[in-house]
């Protein structure tokens, strides 16, 4: 018994203590990043200042990036190789998503009239990446970059609904469900129903569960693969409109906007 649990301590997760984590990695990752903002090429000058390593330190971390194949060298500038898609293609591949859908997002808040968004999963949280509002004065306040709980947004729910039964069973294991409004479902057994039908209708239309008087309808996109990479959703002020009403008027062209916006993702 004493060894079982010595051997359950073993396995539980902890923090890593410093000592442990590996600096030379952590400095390649925030290399990584450099090029993630949009720079397409970097010296070792530019790389020691904006990491504050030595130039020494900057020639190592791009010297061994080019040793396997994720940088070149062209003169004194290094580019990023196609081989960075090694690292999480369906990732990469949604970086440029924001920019790709941006018409589409803007055609559909036009035909409309309420903001529209485009979110991805990041563990728990639903994470706006873009985002159109109409020209009206009252608007939902929700900026590109703003997290939410998964759980209780449209979009959020989107992408529960999309993920394989594993992963699906270690969210709803592990997730932190708090009653947000009076109509917020808290329960695991109640959210996985409403997900499984999510999953089954392919759309999810969600009312004052986030914040009450506020709506929203989302549906998934889905790569070529057929993996559910992000959603595409309207939010609203709910008003005198009910989810009938809301499903009737803004799910045609909602559906619409998502094939057309999947169809560059699959083209990619």
């Amino acid at each position: 018994m004493p060894r079982s649990n010595a051997q359950h301590a073993d396995d539980a997760p902890e923090a890593p203590k410093k000592e442990e984590l590996l600096d030379s990695l952590t400095k390649g990752l925030a290399l990584l990043r450099l090029y993630a903002t949009g720079v397409e090429r970097l010296t070792m000058q530019d790389v020691a200042e904006q990491l504050d390593v030595t130039r020494a330190a900057a020639r190592r971390l791009l010297l061994t990036l080019a040793h396997n194949g994720y940088v070149a060298q062209q003169g004194r500038q290094f580019v990023l190789t196609p081989k960075v898609m090694d690292l999480g293609y369906a990732y990469f591949a949604s970086m440029n998503l924001p920019q790709l859908a941006r018409p589409y997002l803007q055609a559909l808040c036009a035909e409309v009239g309420e903001s529209c968004s485009i979110g991805m999963l990041d563990r728990e949280s639903v994470v706006l990446v873009a985002r159109e509002e109409p020209s009206q004065l009252l608007r939902v306040d929700m900026a590109i970059g703003r997290r939410m709980p998964a759980y209780a947004h449209s979009l959020g729910r989107v992408l529960l609904a999309g993920l394989d039964d594993d992963a699906l069973a270690a969210y709803l294991k592990g997730a932190e469900l708090r009653k947000l409004t009076p109509f917020t479902i808290d329960s695991r057994p109640a959210l996985a129903r409403k997900l499984a039908q999510v999953r089954q209708d392919g759309y999810c239309t969600l009312i004052s569960e986030l914040a009450d008087g506020f709506a929203g309808i989302s549906v998934p996109l889905r790569d070529q693969s057929g993996k559910v990479v992000a959603g595409l959703g309207i939010s609203m002020v709910l008003g005198s409109r009910d989810a009938a009403r809301l499903e009737s008027h803004l799910l045609p062209p909602l559906q619409r906007a998502a094939v057309k916006i999947e169809t560059i993702l699959k083209a990619r």
